[in-house]
C-alpha cells in the first residue's frame, strides 16, 4: 500500500486526494496501476481549459 501511496506522490496527487484515489484502486496490484495512471497533471489539464473551447 505505502508503494501506491509513493506513486501517487510521484505522479502529483495531492495528499488530500489520495485516500480517495486509493478507494477507487480497491485491490489493484501495483503493476496493473503503475500501467494504468496518469499523472495528476494531465488528468485535471481539461477541466481547466473546458470553459475556453
Amino acid at each position: 500500500m505505502e508503494h501506491i501511496k509513493q506513486l501517487l506522490r510521484d505522479y502529483g496527487y495531492p495528499e488530500e486526494e489520495i485516500p480517495n484515489v486509493l478507494k477507487e484502486l480497491g485491490t489493484t496490484d501495483y503493476e496493473q496501476i503503475e500501467k494504468s495512471i496518469m499523472p495528476y497533471r494531465d488528468i485535471t489539464a481539461n477541466r481547466d481549459n473546458q470553459g475556453r473551447f
